[in-house]
Parts: structure tokens; sequence; C-alpha cells
């Protein structure tokens, strides 16, 4: 009763906080929104507008105002917080703001193409929940480190820092086009203006309450987004699994067809797509239903086989390849299911998620990273324990979409409309959502809106806390600021970031790329960052070359995969050595399984020099050159900032030389090199 009470009261008492407070942000966003649904309902816009329209109405007036720099890039969730209820904000803002957009659409299209492979394969990635939970957990109970760059720029110095640093504005730049991307498919064809009009003002949305809000909003906003995005997909698997036909949860499509020699085989072009009509019974989806190669002789001005082969050359004849189970059934065919147990059965990109999602992954991720430091260590690792659990769940759940698709496509192909056919196939939401009607389509499209905004506005707070206080923070002192010690400037630094992060985000939409090329290629690029962070829970002393070695290594194999599969270049590059197995994706997971054995023993070859962890002197302990080179490109942007670039930027790792010694002996700051001692490490290791 006591705990009912208390929820009555801050339920009754938050709109009067809120109109108190925020008077002009609350009435002037609502009465906006209210001329824009007037104005589409005089037009009779699509109905899926007014799902979008309806969400910034909900969220936008009772987002948060917040003022204090601290409770912008922390939420409140300081490091005492450790109660059941903290555990539950963290656990649904961590797990909402990680099922991305994309990532619910390629679990669908990977369930669509392996079954229930496919699911597992990127349900997969979410063990990275248990990788952050633990390494943060460590290093914060046993260094006092209170942010990630903190303790890379502690143990590895300020280049391993900014390169660092590089790399998550990466991901967080690919964050942004990655969910517009998908959002705009519910709105219109590829590159027209309500596509396009889709993309811009699903990112918009984030970037009104994420300015005003940051962390903060980004947390409140979290738990309706987690609550709205559950429960619509338990009415989306209710309705899968009513309309499902039988072997649903088992279901693999993919395998090849062996053709009888008896009756004749299918020789010409029309004999090979007659099979596929006679079962689908549309020329357009019969297409997709077979492969037709025509005969061929190795001299490309031949074409008959008797001359080929007078002239010594190689003649190849016809083939036709079914790819449907009911097609070849009916033309007489053996159909042989892809084993699932297999690299070609999608177990290749399960071994990838796996070992990304382990080992090095989620930690250019600060969506996630930035969660783990906030309320008490052991209060973060049982949230981020929880939020893996919830995340993956839904991840695994949603791919059922994918399955259906597919499953229905094959099956009933006469029941999905021609238009939809290609799509539903692949497993594609947007299709499957369709094949029900406007009710389902629109359930879908909140769920991916939910998703989408969800993870943006965490990403625009990411930006807002890696540019502000950490990036800034640099220029300033030598090493990046916790949230804890974050000002006034380093708040206005992170809402003008977050502005041009989000116009900038969205130019890669020119290019038309693939949402899954954000995780898988950028997965492949940080392979070398995970064995440095994982090593911050017991490497001591100053280590650049342990940062370094591995982290460039990825970089490099990463930038060649990207290359070899490059229309520019992938002519030119030839990688096939590294392929493993013979599955669709072998040459990637080659690369993972190789590149990160590699930056593994990079890693650990560089502990054995200095084993005893001594602090080395190093070139920037003097002056910090490359710091000094940017503070001084970046001079016009202080001024405007408020000028504070100055020339106490040196490196935290200040050292000076002991005259008539060999050696060179470094003196690190006690503050520096003890974090425990700080008052707010103090509350972190309390718990």
């Amino acid at each position: 009763m006591a705990s009912g009470s208390r929820l009555t009261l801050w339920l009754s008492s938050f709109p009067k906080y809120a109109f108190k407070q925020h008077r002009l942000h609350f009435w002037g966003t609502l009465i906006i929104l209210i001329i824009f649904f007037v104005v589409m309902m005089a037009c009779r816009i699509n109905l899926q507008w007014f799902w979008l329209l309806l969400y910034a109405a909900l969220i936008l007036p009772f987002a948060p105002y917040v003022t204090k720099p601290e409770f912008f890039y922390r939420g409140g969730l300081t490091s005492e917080k450790k109660g059941a209820r903290h555990i539950v904000l963290l656990a649904a803002s961590a797990s909402i703001s990680w099922v991305f957009a994309k990532s619910i659409l390629n679990a669908s299209l990977l369930g669509g193409e392996y079954g229930i492979v496919g699911a597992c394969a990127y349900t997969a990635y979410y063990t990275s929940f248990a990788s952050v939970g633990t390494v943060i957990y460590l290093i914060r109970t046993r260094q006092g480190y209170r942010s990630l760059p903190e303790a890379i720029n502690e143990r590895y110095g300020s280049m391993a820092t900014l390169a660092f640093g590089l790399a998550v504005l990466f991901r967080l730049y690919q964050e942004v086009w990655s969910n517009a991307l998908v959002v705009a498919g519910f709105y219109g064809a590829e590159h027209t203006k309500e596509w396009w009009l889709g993309a811009c003002l699903s990112t918009a949305i984030p970037v009104i309450y994420s300015v005003t809000g940051g962390m903060r909003a980004s947390l409140v906003t979290d738990v309706a987004q987690s609550i709205t995005c559950v429960g619509f997909l338990i009415a989306l698997l209710i309705v899968l699994g009513v309309n499902a036909p039988a072997g649903f949860g088992s279901w693999n499509g993919a395998g090849t067809c062996n053709l009888a020699a008896d009756p004749t085989p299918l020789v010409t072009a029309d004999q090979c797509s007659a099979a596929a009509f006679n079962w689908l019974g549309d020329s357009t989806k019969a297409a997709l239903a077979y492969n037709y190669t025509a005969p061929s002789c190795n001299y490309a001005t031949i074409n008959s086989q008797s001359v080929c082969t007078s002239v010594g050359g190689v003649y190849s004849a016809s083939t036709c390849q079914l790819l449907q189970q009911p097609v070849c059934s009916r033309a007489g065919g053996e159909w042989l299911p892809q084993k699932r147990a297999s690299l070609e059965g999608g177990m290749d990109l399960l071994s990838v998620g796996l070992l990304q999602g382990i080992l090095s992954y989620p930690f250019f991720d600060p969506v996630l990273t930035d969660r783990a430091f906030l309320a008490s260590p052991k209060a973060m690792l049982i949230s981020f324990l929880l939020a893996g659990l919830i995340s993956g769940s839904f991840i695994f759940l949603f791919a059922f979409t994918g399955i259906f698709g597919n499953m229905v496509a094959i099956l009933k192909p006469t029941t999905v409309p021609a238009g939809i056919y290609a799509n539903m196939l692949l497993g594609n939401p947007t299709a499957v959502s369709k094949y029900f009607g406007t009710a389902m389509y629109s359930v879908t499209n909140i769920i991916f809106i939910t998703e989408s905004l969800s993870t943006l506005d965490s990403t625009f707070t990411s930006a807002a806390k890696l540019l502000g206080p950490e990036f800034l923070g640099i220029l300033e002192t030598g090493h990046p600021q916790p949230p804890q010690t974050a000002t006034k400037r380093h708040l206005r630094a992170g809402r003008i970031i977050i502005v041009i992060l989000a116009v900038i985000g969205i130019l890669p939409l020119l290019a038309s790329p693939t949402a899954l090329n954000a995780t898988t290629v950028s997965g492949t690029l940080i392979m070398g960052l995970g064995p440095p962070v994982w090593f911050l829970i017991f490497v001591k002393g100053y280590r650049p070359l342990t940062f370094h070695l591995p982290f460039w290594w990825g970089i490099a194999m990463g930038v060649v995969f990207q290359l070899s599969t490059a229309a520019c270049c992938k002519d030119y590059i030839n990688v096939r050595g590294f392929a493993w197995g013979t599955g669709g994706s072998n040459t990637l997971l080659g690369f993972n399984v190789i590149g990160t054995a590699v930056a593994w023993g990079l890693a650990g070859l560089t502990l054995l020099e200095n084993s005893e962890g001594s602090n080395l002197i190093m070139a920037a302990a003097h002056g910090n050159n490359i710091v000094k080179v940017i503070q001084k490109g970046l001079q016009p942007l202080d001024r405007l900032l408020g000028g504070k670039f100055d020339k106490g930027a040196a490196s935290a790792h200040e050292a000076h030389a002991v005259v008539g010694s060999d050696d060179v002996v470094c003196t690190i700051p006690k503050e520096d090199d003890q974090l425990q001692t700080d008052a707010a490490a103090k509350q972190d290791m309390a718990v």
C-alpha cells in the first residue's frame, strides 16, 4: 500500500511539476502539434503519418528541460543509486536503446533467410550486455574510473583516447542514418519525397527532446517506449501465431533441388520458368523461384557445342535451379533442405555475432557503455544482465516475422499480392505487415518508430557527452572530463553537437546504404578494440602500444574487407584466401576469426615488455603536442564557447626527467593514478 501510495502521489504531482517548471515548453509544443493534427486531418493525410505525429505529441511536451550539466549527462542516476526502481529504470533504458530499428529489420531478414538459425545469429550480438556489464563493473570497482575515455586516457594516453573517440563518433554517425533509413521505408519508395520526409521527421523528433533534456529525457522516455514496444510485439506475435502454417517454429526454406534425368530435364529457359509458373501462377513471382543459366562456350563468339569442342573450347550446358521446395517437387525433383547446424545454414553469421558481441563490438557504442557508468556498480550489473535478456528475447521473437513471411510466400504464394511478394519472400517486416492489412501495418510501424527514436535520443546524448565534457576536456586539461565534472560550457557544446550530428548523419541516405552494413562492417572495423578494453581490468602503468597495435590492425582489416565488397575495388582486391567454410558469409567469418586472433595476440605481446607496469616516459608527457595542434585549429570555436583552451592543457601523465641517470623516471599525479580517492569513485566502490 505504501509503495502504491507513493506511486499515485508521484503520478499526480508530475503534471503539476511539468506545468510549473516549463509552462512555455509544454504549452508551446502542444499547441504546435495540435495545429499539425488539424492540418493533417483536413488534408486527409495517410494514417501512418498520424502515428509519427502522435508519438511527438506524447513525448515532446513532457520531455524535461535540463539546465544542470551533470543531470543532462547522467540523468539523475548517480553512483549511489542502487534501489529496485533504479535497476528497472536502467534496465529498461539500456534494453530499448539497444533494440535498434535496424536491428529488428536485420533480425527479420535473417529469419527469412536462415530460419531459427538466422534469429539466433542476430540475437548473438546481445551477449554484449554481459560483456560490457562485467568489464565496466570491474574497472569501476577495482580502478575507480568514471567513464571509459577516462580509463583509456589513463592507461593508453591521449592519442589512444582521440582514436577511440573517432571510432565512437563513426558508430554514432552510423546509427543516425541506419535508423532513419528503416523508418523511412514505411512512408514511401526509396528517395521519394515521402521517404525523405519520413527519414527527416523521425530524426528531428529525438533531436528536439535530446537537446532539451539529454540523458534525463532519454531515460524518462525509454520506460514508456519499452512498454509500448513489448505490448505491440505481443500483439504482432499473436497474429503471426494464429495465421502461421503448420511447422512455423521449425521452418527452413533454404535448400537445393536435384532434378531427375527422366522425364526430360529442364534445358531451356521456357521449360525452367514454366516449372516455377505452374506452382506460383504469376510470372513476377515465378521469376524469383528459379535460376536459369544458358549454355555457353568459353569463347564468347561461339554458340555451337560442336564448334566449341572442335576448336578446343570448354562448353557448359544449360542449368536450371529451382529455389523453392513446392516448385521442385512439382517438377519431379528431390528437395534437399539446408542443414541448420552448418556454416551454409547461417552458423557463420552466428559465429560472427558471438565473436563480436563478446569480445569487441559493444565497447565502441557509447549508447551502451555510457549507461554502464550510471547507478551503483552492482545495480548496473544486475540491470545490464536483465537488459540483455529482455533485448535479446525481443530480437529473437521479432525474427519470427521474417520466418513467417518466407514460409507463407513459399507455401501459400497465391495469398500474397504480387507487389509485396519479393519482400515477403525475403522476410521484410514491412511486407509481412502489409500482408495483414492496415491495422498490423500500423502496429509494425509504431514498433519501428519507437525503436528508432529511442535509439536516436541515446545516440544524440552520447554524442553530446563525447564531444562535450570528454573531447573538450582533453583540449582544456589534457584528459577527458567525466560527466560528474561537466560545466555549462560542456552543456552548450553538447547541444550544438546534437544538431550537427543529426544533419550530417542523414547525408549517407543519398548513397542508398543497407542497414545490415552498419552492424557487420563496423563490427569488423573495430575488432581490435576488444583487447585493450578487456585489459583495463588488470593492466597497470602507461601502455599505449597495448591499445594502438590491436586497434589499428583491426581498422586495417576492416577497411580491406569493406573495400573488397565495394563496387570500386572488389575487382582489384582478392580476399578469397580469408574465406572460412562455404557459407554465404564465409569471408566475413574468416576476417573476424583471423583478425580477432591476431589482435589479441598483438595486445598480449605488448604486455611482455614492461611486465611490472611501470609508468614509462612518453613524448607527449612534456606538452601533449597533438592536443596543442587541435587546440590551435579550434580557436574560433573556443572563442564562441567562452575560451577555455589554455596553456594548462598538458597531458594527465606529466613527467620529469631525473638528470644524471640512464633511465627516465615518470612521476604521475596522485589523483590520476589512484582514482579511488575521488569522492565519486568512493561512492561507486561503496556498494
